[in-house]
């Protein structure tokens, strides 16, 4: 395990060269800029490689090099789109600052009846009202209930719904990869049970019933293939998205 800082945001231990915090969703400016150079680094490679075959093209004619350049402007194109997702994935549910007094009275008064909801509805083992509480959170109210009980078996549930929500993507003829990716790691999140001991009961029959048919089954991984993946797609403690997809990108086509 890399080097921790404090989240500002939720006071939660994180990665320092996390991108942002695995708990409430708020940027790591030092990771995310490490990981931005990085990347950067990588497209000046690219443009660097593709500087030299123009040249070579028009030496043989016209017609070459200018579908040499062609080709060259469609790679440089593809990876300022590539770049913008990641961007919009990473940023689209960063939680609100709340700086003034009314802000944070405001913020703190909705953790509170968040909390009061998530544990009436983890009581009753429901998982759709869970999802629901987590998401309303994040995605419209941009705010970060980390640290609320059972936190953990909302982020499952969230998860379970958005799963159950995809997976009729498998029958269909051809797969996205977008798809592939997303079906993914919702399984993998649950063979991991990245949800600890937070609702076991709950999801721990999920998992085995449902989870791991779909795994061995559809996605057609191994046991022996989920233990081998388990250090390289988890990021201190928690399964980390971006680790699953380039680790399981090129099983993608096997998917049924």
């Amino acid at each position: 395990m890399g080097s921790m800082v404090i989240c500002p945001n939720c006071g939660a231990e994180i990665e320092k060269d996390s991108t942002k915090c695995p708990y409430c969703g708020y940027i790591n400016i030092e990771g995310a800029e490490k990981k931005f150079q990085a990347d950067l680094e990588d497209i000046r490679n690219d443009i660097e490689d593709t500087k030299k075959e123009p040249s070579r093209a028009l030496a043989r004619g016209f017609k070459g090099g200018t579908k040499t350049i062609l080709i060259t402007v469609a790679i440089l194109v593809s990876i300022a789109v590539l770049i913008a997702i990641e961007l919009y994935r990473e940023t689209r549910d960063e939680p609100k600052m709340f700086l003034t007094a009314e802000e944070q009275a405001y913020a703190s008064a909705y953790i509170v009846t968040a909390g009061e909801q998530l544990t009436e509805a983890f009581d009753s083992e429901d998982i759709p009202r869970m999802a629901e509480i987590f998401d309303k959170a994040y995605s419209e109210d941009r705010v970060s209930i980390w640290g609320v009980d059972h936190y953990e078996a909302g982020y499952a549930s969230s998860c379970y719904m958005k799963l159950k929500q995809c997976l009729p993507n498998l029958e269909k003829a051809e797969l996205s990869r977008t798809e592939a990716e997303e079906i993914t790691y919702y399984c993998f999140y649950f063979y991991y049970r990245a949800y600890g001991e937070d609702g076991a009961h709950i999801f721990d029959p999920i998992r085995d019933n449902e989870i791991m048919p779909i795994i061995t089954g559809r996605l057609g991984y191994t046991e022996e293939d989920m233990e081998n993946f388990r250090d390289r797609v988890f990021d201190g403690t928690y399964v980390n998205r971006s680790r699953v997809y380039r680790v399981t990108k090129k099983y993608f086509d096997n998917y049924m």
